[in-house]
């Protein structure tokens, strides 16, 4: 996560120094603030990169493309990413204001109304429920590659999407904008120890360290309510993160219960192929002795012991690399699971 940028001033002309001693601080008060990034539209005959988008949700490959005004794109691009702070001001309220401000734009204004359009009628051709339209705003930015450059402050949510990349922050802002546009209770998550920042959401059995909103990672393909335990290179994600409440939404998230259970299974498949592993080794060995002192019956009667330890290996395997490889079907993943889970 690149955290925004910070510009503290308390620039004093001369001629009020005397009152400012007569007034004490309350002239230091008055004039605290915070003057936050801001897009200025530029006018260009640059073009813009294709902003055309393909990825699978569910069982379907989704296409779309939103409506980008080159002069909005290439004025975020351009704006200054710094935070003018003024007074005492603390990190968290900076930060948020920040936030909140990057993704409020008013000039993104056209092109989230535009993205927004292409989402609503691909929730209303797939049939989508709340839960499910969810996801597929979060798939669609779970997809975008991740790329973290040096020196680079967050950007604008219409830059992330012209630019069809981002790292912790940039996705994550333009997730929150999304849903919060869509009246979910969403909030960002920003974890300054660790500068990492993912997107939260209301959900029941699924709160998050008591912050009243489950986790969602953006930076890759994960299911709605499960929390990374640990990002990058493999560091823990351990503090506790800054909520920020992104827009008035009331609508929640109500799968987190199918969420987690999938996440266990995973650990679960891992375990159960463990387990059978050592326990076929065993068996092997033991059956080989049998072999070789030609004792058929007890041989035979260890073989659909040992075939049947095979097979549920295998299930249990197939269980485990399925989960992994359809995160961006938490619907179709339940029901497969539920299906072929072998008992025990």
């Amino acid at each position: 996560m690149s955290r925004p940028g910070k510009i503290t001033g308390y620039i004093i002309p001369l001629l009020l120094i005397f009152l400012i001693i007569a007034i004490g601080v309350t002239l230091i008060v008055n004039r605290a603030g915070v003057v936050p990034p801001r897009i200025e539209v530029q006018e260009t005959s640059l073009p813009l990169p294709s902003s055309d988008y393909s990825f699978p949700f569910g069982n379907v490959t989704i296409s779309l493309s939103g409506s980008v005004d080159p002069a909005v794109y290439y004025g975020a691009k351009a704006a200054k990413k710094e935070t003018v702070v003024r007074g005492n001001i603390s990190d968290f309220t900076w930060i948020r204001e920040t936030y909140l401000a990057m993704i409020n734009d008013p000039a993104q204004d056209s092109f989230y109304s535009s993205l927004m359009a292409t989402f609503r009628s691909i929730r209303s051709q797939q049939h989508l429920d709340d839960d499910e339209y969810l996801e597929l705003m979060a798939v669609f930015v779970q997809s975008m590659p991740y790329e973290s450059l040096s020196e680079n402050p967050p950007k604008f949510p219409i830059e992330t999407y012209v630019d069809k990349s981002g790292d912790c922050d940039d996705k994550s802002l333009l997730l929150a904008g999304l849903l919060s546009r869509e009246g979910y209770n969403v909030s960002l998550f920003s974890f300054t120890p660790e500068a990492h920042m993912t997107v939260g959401v209301a959900c029941p059995e699924g709160e998050y360290k008591g912050t009243g909103y489950a986790f969602i990672e953006t930076t890759n393909l994960s299911f709605v309510g499960v929390p990374t335990d640990t990002f990058g290179d493999g560091k823990p994600l351990s503090s506790d993160p800054f909520v920020i409440r992104i827009g008035e939404g009331s609508i929640p998230y109500q799968r987190c219960s199918e969420s987690l259970y999938l996440n266990s299974v995973v650990g679960l498949s891992e375990q159960r192929v463990e387990e059978l592993s050592g326990s076929i080794d065993a068996l092997k060995v033991e059956m080989d002795q049998y072999y070789q002192s030609r004792d058929a019956g007890n041989y035979n009667q260890r073989v659909p012991v040992y075939n049947d330890m095979l097979k549920s290996r295998l299930k249990y395997a197939e269980v485990h690399n399925y989960i992994l490889e359809h995160r961006y079907d938490r619907k179709g993943t339940w029901e497969y699971v539920k299906k072929n889970l072998p008992e025990g």
